[in-house]
């Protein structure tokens, strides 16, 4: 009897191929949803762009686009205008943006040639060339495509690192329901936030840390990876604090390696602070946290529970993530590295319960724990794979897990795809004025705006 020349599905989910397909479908998926929702990313391209043309951070070559309408995105510090947020944002999209602007401008003679892509190639460099009035609205559509390839990457690098662990299939699907079951997409990858950049620095850093043994180059580059991460969102400094004494508990060797890594990033962005704001850290990095405020045991419950922040109430699938983490300690499977995966969500959760707008403000479901969720859907995959090993024995499991996946896509991908989630935030009253009790309403929960307005 012939076999077959075709690889097993198994097989297939170990391949390179089903790595660069599953981050290319998710791209496709991601670009082609129309929803591209600016607000605190508003001023992260015109900085960018002040970087590659005029060598600085500072917004004033724009000043007749300023308007009371963004005011909350810039800072006035020294009679210059910068953009409030981590510059880990801005330079995560240098790269790309010049390479295109590089490509653009080579091709230029030929563009017109070319039709409407070319016409819309021509219009795009012209605009990310130009100063004065700017229309920061048309530059939607390039921080979406630069967010939705660093989420991307993040998905890659995570199959990466969980098929060390668990079957292929089982990481394959895990990343999936990450891509697309989540505030991964439905967030981060919609325009460029802060989430994007920073969930491929905690990708990076989870697969360093998941090694066997540090080296020297290996703890640079874990190093290098929780600077990163930090320089794109202060609630980072959670995994700075939990790998950094984690590292000195297990490899204090390699804590001069690992301390040179952090520096290559903190240097640079210590120095840039002081060179803008005088201080070390940026205003935006020093929001004070109150677990003591009344309102804080609230917090903690809604980004859980609540019908329009709940975590597991956008994605309660991922509830399966704490019977992930009970199957290994119950187990004696657990590694040393994986309690440090399972601290940084818990700590996380009350960082940002503690924060004064821990209802993150006008944003998807659970927006806050969307830097968390490469920890988080880690030790999914371990129910996953139990569920592929025994299918037959776990079918009330697959039953259910498969009933919370499918509510979760859905959700998600209308997110995406409609607007009506996103006018939740404002109507019938803006929830970041004094109507914060709304993400627990139950009649009027976010996550059903998802139901299109003829069936409602």
């Amino acid at each position: 009897m012939q076999t077959s020349s075709h690889p097993s599905h198994r097989d297939f989910a170990a391949s390179r191929l089903a790595l660069w397909l599953t981050c290319l479908a998710l791209f496709a998926v991601y670009s082609g949803s129309k929803v591209k929702m600016q607000t605190d990313s508003l001023w992260s391209i015109p900085s960018a762009a002040s970087i590659l043309h005029e060598g600085n951070t500072d917004l004033d070559e724009f000043k007749p686009t300023f308007a009371s309408a963004t005011d909350y995105a810039r800072n006035e510090v020294g009679g210059r205008t910068y953009y409030v947020y981590p510059p880990g944002v801005m330079v995560s999209a240098l790269p790309l943006l010049a390479a295109a602007e590089g490509l653009f401008t080579l091709l230029r003679p030929v563009l017109p040639y070319l039709g409407a892509p070319g016409a819309a190639a021509l219009a795009w460099l012209r605009m990310f060339q130009s100063t004065g009035k700017i229309d920061l609205g048309a530059y939607n559509r390039t921080e979406q495509l630069i967010a939705s390839f660093y989420v991307c990457a993040a998905a890659g690098v995570l199959l990466l690192l969980l098929r060390k662990r668990v079957s292929p299939r089982a990481a394959l699907i895990t990343v999936l329901l990450f891509g697309l079951c989540t505030t991964a997409y439905s967030t981060a990858s919609r325009v460029l936030w802060q989430h994007g950049p920073g969930l491929l620095a905690i990708a990076c850093l989870m697969l360093l840390l998941a090694r066997p043994a540090q080296t020297a180059r290996t703890a640079f580059l874990l190093g290098l990876s929780v600077a990163v991460a930090y320089a794109c969102r202060p609630t980072h400094s959670l995994s700075v604090l939990v790998v950094t004494g984690f590292m000195a508990l297990r490899y204090r060797r390699q804590l001069p390696a690992y301390f040179a890594g952090a520096a290559v990033i903190a240097i640079p962005f210590c120095a840039y602070n002081l060179s803008v704001y005088g201080a070390l850290l940026s205003p935006y990095y020093r929001h004070a946290l109150d677990p003591l405020a009344s309102r804080f045991f609230m917090a903690l419950a809604a980004n859980l529970v609540s019908p329009s922040r709940g975590l597991l109430i956008f994605s309660p699938f991922l509830v399966f993530s704490v019977v992930g983490f009970v199957q290994l300690w119950r187990g004696k499977r657990l590694e040393p590295y994986e309690v440090v995966f399972a601290l940084i969500p818990v700590l996380h959760w009350v960082a940002i319960s503690a924060f004064p707008i821990w209802w993150a403000g006008h944003s998807i479901g659970p927006r806050f724990f969307t830097d968390v969720l490469p920890y988080l859907v880690y030790f999914l995959a371990f129910p996953v794979q139990t569920a592929l090993e025994a299918p037959a024995k776990h079918r009330a499991l697959i039953g259910v897990f498969s009933v919370m996946a499918v509510f979760s896509l859905f959700v998600h991908w209308r997110s995406s795809v409609s607007f009506d989630v996103h006018y939740w935030n404002s109507y019938p009253v803006n929830v970041d004025g004094a109507a914060t009790e709304r993400v627990w309403d139950w009649k009027d929960a976010q996550f059903l705006r998802a139901i299109p307005a003829r069936f409602r």
